[in-house]
């Protein structure tokens, strides 16, 4: 008999933070999460899947209710089904962009996204596996990485600055990271080059920096800048313009022989394709960053994956943006480059379940069913009163 969804629950939280970066600041940040429930029984309760945002793109719930939800929930659980009564995710994305128009990959990608990822999670923990080894097995060689590469992520920009800045790298050394990212472009740069200089000296000669410019470079002001950070022996370089400025970006990285990073807000296979085919991206050193989340979920991924394969893409240069369980499980399970996690582990996107932890940039993955969102401390909280 097919697995039947028999309701959805979205709420919004607001996360306010005095965190800011080159080009917005967190006092007013939201972000959604969201349960759906079957009509499955697990110790004498209906088994859900939860999803969670991912943080900088503000709450996605408008369009889940009005458009998205309401789809999945009239549909047949044989249109988000295979034919042994599986849920399938992949059907149901389907299902959720029924009548969307081509294009205009913004905030509906992140809702979609959203509901992707609550589905994912519901499937895994219906066949009673970790949802790693369940992409391993659909989507990979079914011989997924016990271990994945992580870095810390921090370093954004508060009144006290340097203290701060001090604090984050300390603990993130103390935690097991090898490799840390910072903020730059939302100060003077003799300011920049002050932090730069200070995370390089307490990360060390066995550590890397990495920075990201949260796109706040143009065509009259990045030359300056990466020729002063070219002294610096940096991990890799982030972001440095908008996003869709293809011919900037082919000009930044034919200037530069630092590795690029990017593609975080890039929401869909087109775009993503046709930053590969005009960004001037090198195969042999960038980063591909789609955030899984925000870029239409699992299901999207996966096609544009196998996208890059074909223009010659190895899947160990995709490096997912946000720090969520989600993405943590989609670089172990597809094979990819490594997780980006939150610098302070009482976050919301900080820190690992109690069976996880960091060992010389290292986190061997959990055998908890699905994402594992109900064995994150800090996580969990958030999804209290929907599951109540």
């Amino acid at each position: 008999m097919a697995v039947r969804i028999t309701g959805i629950d979205e709420t919004t939280l607001v996360m306010p933070s005095p965190n800011r970066n080159a080009n917005l600041s967190f006092a007013a940040m939201t972000a959604s999460a969201v349960v759906v429930r079957t009509d499955v029984m697990r110790n004498g309760r209906p088994l859900v899947g939860l999803g969670f945002d991912s943080i900088g793109r503000y709450g996605h719930g408008g369009l889940a209710r009005e458009r998205f939800m309401p789809r999945l929930l009239a549909a047949s659980p044989e249109a988000y089904c295979d034919a042994n009564g599986r849920l399938d995710p992949t059907r149901a994305f389907a299902v959720m962009m029924r009548d969307e128009k081509p294009g205009g990959h913004g905030d509906r990608a992140g809702a979609v996204g959203l509901l992707d990822s609550a589905l994912w999670d519901l499937a895994a923990k219906l066949e009673d596996k970790p949802l790693w080894r369940l992409l391993s097995e659909r989507f990979g060689s079914g011989d997924a990485d016990p271990a994945v590469a992580v870095y810390a992520s921090g370093g954004h920009y508060r009144d006290d600055q340097l203290a701060s800045l001090k604090a984050e790298i300390t603990r993130a050394i103390d935690l097991g990271h090898t490799l840390f990212k910072i903020k730059v472009a939302g100060a003077p740069l003799p300011e920049d080059l002050r932090r730069i200089e200070c995370a390089l000296a307490l990360l060390g000669p066995k550590r890397k920096l990495a920075v990201d410019f949260n796109c706040a470079l143009d065509a009259d002001n990045a030359g300056s800048y990466l020729d002063k950070f070219a002294e610096y022996d940096l991990a890799w370089i982030e972001e440095p313009t908008d996003p869709l400025d293809y011919q900037l970006y082919a000009e930044i990285c034919a200037g530069t022989a630092f590795a690029i990073a990017t593609g975080e807000n890039v929401f869909s296979l087109a775009d993503a394709r046709n930053l590969l085919r005009y960004g001037g991206l090198r195969r042999d050193r960038d980063l591909l960053q789609f955030d899984v989340s925000l870029c239409y979920g699992i299901t999207e991924l996966v096609r544009i994956l196998e996208m890059a394969a074909q223009a010659g893409w190895a899947r160990r240069r995709f490096a997912p943006h946000a720090g969520h369980l989600l993405s943590l499980n989609v670089v172990a399970g597809l094979g990819l480059g490594m997780h980006e996690t939150a610098a302070d582990p009482d976050s919301l996107f900080g820190g690992y379940p109690a069976d996880m932890s960091v060992e010389n940039g290292y986190v061997k993955m959990s055998d908890v069913p699905g994402i594992g969102i109900e064995a994150h401390p800090a996580l969990s909280t958030v999804f209290a009163d929907l599951l109540r």
